[in-house]
C-alpha cells in the first residue's frame, strides 16, 4: 500500500469535518444576527414609547399650568385632549369653578418644564408598562394674581394611560 492511499479516507473525513463545523459557523453567525436585528427592532421600539410617555407628560404639565384670565374658556379646550375618559369628566366638572377662580382673580400663569444644565428635561419614567406608566416630573409655574407675581414650584408623579395608540393623563399627584 502507497501513502496517498493511507491518507485519503483520512483526508477526507478531516475535510467532511471542516465542511460540517464551516456550515454550523454559518448557520450560528445567521441566527445571531437574525437574533441581534431582532433585539435592536425591539430596544428601538422601547425607546420610541419611551420618548412619547415622556413627550406627553411634558406637554401635560406645560398646558395645566398655562393660562390667561382672559382666555380660561381656552384652557379647558386645550387641557381636556391630553386627559383619559375619568380624569376629562373629573376635570370639566369642576371646570366651572376653576375658571371662575382664574377670572376673579385675573390669573395668568406660564409653566414650563424644567432642564438641567445640560438642556435635558427633568422628566423621568418611574415604571411602565404595555399600557400605563408613572413620570416624576419637576417644573415651574411663573404666575400673576391680581397683578402679584409668585413662582411656584412643582414636583409631580404624572399617570399615564395609553388609550387607542396615545399617552393620556389619568391622574397627577404632587411629591
Amino acid at each position: 500500500m502507497n501513502d496517498a492511499s493511507t491518507h485519503s479516507p483520512r483526508r477526507r473525513n478531516l475535510a467532511t469535518a471542516l465542511a460540517v463545523l464551516c456550515v454550523l459557523a454559518l448557520v450560528g453567525t445567521v441566527a445571531l444576527g437574525v437574533w441581534l436585528i431582532g433585539a435592536t427592532q425591539e430596544s428601538s421600539q422601547e425607546a420610541a414609547e419611551r420618548a412619547d410617555v415622556v413627550q406627553a407628560a411634558e406637554r401635560f404639565t406645560e398646558t395645566w399650568n398655562t393660562f390667561e384670565a382672559d382666555k380660561a374658556e381656552e384652557y379647558v379646550e386645550q387641557v381636556a385632549p391630553l386627559l383619559s375618559t375619568k380624569f376629562r369628566k373629573e376635570f370639566q366638572d369642576s371646570a366651572e369653578n376653576v375658571l371662575a377662580g382664574i377670572q376673579q382673580q385675573q390669573l395668568s400663569s406660564k409653566g414650563e418644564v424644567l432642564v438641567d444644565e445640560e438642556g435635558i428635561p427633568l422628566v423621568g419614567i418611574a415604571s411602565m408598562d404595555g399600557d400605563s406608566a408613572k413620570v416624576l416630573v419637576v417644573s415651574d409655574a411663573a404666575r400673576v394674581a391680581s397683578g402679584q407675581e409668585v413662582l411656584r414650584h412643582w414636583r409631580w408623579q404624572v399617570s399615564l394611560i395609553q388609550v387607542d395608540g396615545k399617552w393620556l393623563v389619568d391622574e397627577f399627584e404632587e411629591v
